[in-house]
C-alpha cells in the first residue's frame, strides 16, 4: 500500500513538473512572438489598462463621468446637476455633500419653453390681425428624473435628495436665523458651457412618486424598529424650476453678447 502512495506522489510530481514545463515554454513562446513583432510596449500598456480597470472595478464610489474630445477631458461633471447650499445639506441630505447638491444619476427629461408674446391689434374694419410685440419669457423649467436605490448607499442619497428638494421650497419663518428669508437661489447645471451653466433657478413645484410595485429598502439597517426609514428601489421626481436671474444682470442684458452666447457662458442666461 505504502509503495502504491509513493507511486501516485512520485506521478503527481512528474505531471507538475510536465505542467510547469508547458508553462514555462508557453511564456518563452510568448516572449519570443513579441520580441519578433514588436509589440511589447502596447502589451505592457494593455496590461496596464487592464490593471486599472480592476482596480477601479473594486472601489467602492463610481468615477466622476465626463466627456473626452480628442483626448482632452472636461473639468465640469456633465450629468444634469442641482446646486445647492452648503447649509441646506444636514442631517438626511448630508450624503450630499459630496456632489455639493443633487446629480440626477440617469438622464433625466427636460422641458424648456422660451417665449416671445404678442398683443393683438384688430382695428375696426379690417381683414387681418396685427401682433405688436410685448415682451419676451423664459417659462417654468420641468425635470424629470428616475432615482434608484439598490443598496443602502443609494437609498440614503435618494432619501437625502427628498430632504433638500424639500428644504428648498420653503421660506425662513418663526424663531430660526434669517427668519423671513425666501427659499435660496439654486444653481442648475448639465451637458456643458451653452446648455445649463450655472443657470440660477428657483423651485416653485417639487414631487416624487412611491410606487406600489416596487420593493423598499431601508436607508439605515443599524436603526432601531422605531427609527428606520424605506426607501422604493425606484422613483420618478418632477421638478418646476422658474429661472431667478438678478435685476443687475437683466438691466446689463446685451443682445450682442447673448448671440454670441457669452451671457450663456458666463451668466447662465438661455
Amino acid at each position: 500500500m505504502t509503495d502504491k502512495i509513493k507511486a501516485q506522489q512520485q506521478g503527481g510530481q512528474e505531471r507538475g513538473n510536465a505542467g510547469d514545463g508547458l508553462n514555462n515554454f508557453g511564456r518563452n513562446l510568448v516572449d519570443n512572438l513579441v520580441g519578433a513583432t514588436g509589440l511589447g510596449g502596447k502589451i505592457d500598456r494593455i496590461k496596464n489598462l487592464l490593471s486599472q480597470q480592476k482596480q477601479q472595478s473594486g472601489a467602492s464610489s463610481p468615477k466622476t463621468q465626463v466627456f473626452s474630445f480628442n483626448g482632452s477631458k472636461l473639468g465640469e461633471d456633465p450629468r444634469v446637476k442641482i446646486k445647492i447650499p452648503p447649509q441646506y445639506l444636514q442631517g438626511p441630505a448630508e450624503h450630499l455633500q459630496v456632489d455639493g447638491g443633487v446629480v440626477f444619476p440617469f438622464t433625466p427629461q427636460i422641458v424648456v419653453q422660451t417665449r416671445a408674446n404678442y398683443n393683438n391689434l384688430n382695428p375696426t374694419h379690417s381683414n387681418y390681425t396685427f401682433y405688436a410685440y410685448q415682451n419676451s419669457a423664459l417659462d417654468a423649467i420641468s425635470i424629470v428624473g428616475t432615482f434608484t436605490a439598490q443598496n443602502v448607499s443609494d437609498a440614503r442619497y435618494m432619501l437625502g435628495a427628498i430632504h433638500a428638494f424639500r428644504a428648498v421650497t420653503k421660506m425662513n419663518f418663526g424663531a430660526g436665523t434669517d427668519a423671513g428669508a425666501p427659499p435660496p437661489v439654486l444653481r442648475l447645471s448639465g451637458y456643458g458651457t451653452y446648455h445649463f451653466n450655472n443657470l440660477p433657478i428657483v423651485i416653485s413645484s417639487f414631487f416624487y412618486t412611491l410606487n406600489e410595485d416596487v420593493d423598499y429598502i431601508v436607508a439605515d439597517p443599524s436603526a432601531s424598529n422605531d427609527d428606520f426609514t424605506a426607501l422604493p428601489t425606484r422613483a420618478e421626481f418632477t421638478i418646476e424650476c422658474l429661472p431667478a436671474f438678478s435685476r443687475r444682470d437683466q438691466a446689463l442684458f446685451k443682445m450682442d453678447d447673448f448671440i454670441k452666447g457669452d451671457l450663456t457662458k458666463d451668466k447662465g442666461m438661455i
